[in-house]
C-alpha cells in the first residue's frame, strides 16, 4: 500500500474513531463531557512515524503533487469551516446578549469551531487524496497491454 493512501485512510479511520465515540457517548454523559474524545484526534500526531515504516517506497512527482493539492484542499477547507461556523457562532451570542444578559460564551461553544474546522480539514484531505489516487489508478490504464 502506499503510504500516501495509507495515510488518508488511517486519518479517515481516527476522524471515524472520534466522531463515532461521540455520538455514542452523548446521550449518555451529555456534550461536555462527550467533547473529551477529542483526544483521540491526537492519534493524528502519530503519522510522521509513516515515513519511517515506509522508508523504503520512494515517492515521485505524481505522489508528492497529490499530497501537495490534498494538504492544500484540506486546509483550505477547514479553514473556511472555522471562519463559517466561528461567525455563526459569534452571531448567534451577540443577538442573544442583546436580548438577554449573556456575557460569555461557554468553553464547549468556543471550542466547536476549531473541531469542526480540524474535522472537516481531515475529512477533505483524506478524501481528496483518495479521489486523486483512484482517478489515477483509472487514467493509467490502457496501453499496450490492454485487452
Amino acid at each position: 500500500m502506499y503510504r500516501n493512501l495509507f495515510i488518508a485512510w488511517y486519518f479517515l479511520g481516527v476522524l471515524a474513531l472520534f466522531l463515532g465515540s461521540f455520538l455514542i457517548l452523548v446521550p449518555f454523559i451529555g456534550l461536555d463531557r462527550a467533547t473529551g474524545c477529542t483526544g483521540f484526534l491526537g492519534l493524528i500526531g502519530l503519522s510522521p512515524l509513516f515515513h519511517s515504516i515506509f522508508r523504503k517506497e520512494k515517492q515521485d512527482e505524481r505522489d508528492i503533487s497529490f499530497l501537495q493539492r490534498s494538504v492544500f484542499f484540506g486546509f483550505a477547507s477547514g479553514v473556511g469551516t472555522l471562519c463559517v461556523v466561528n461567525t455563526w457562532v459569534f452571531f448567534f451570542y451577540w443577538m442573544v446578549s442583546e436580548y438577554n444578559s449573556v456575557l460569555s460564551i461557554p468553553l464547549h461553544v468556543f471550542w466547536a469551531p476549531i473541531q469542526s474546522g480540524g474535522c472537516v480539514g481531515i475529512l477533505a484531505f483524506s478524501v481528496q487524496l483518495l479521489l486523486f489516487y483512484y482517478k489515477g489508478e483509472h487514467a493509467d490504464k490502457g496501453g499496450l497491454n490492454d485487452e
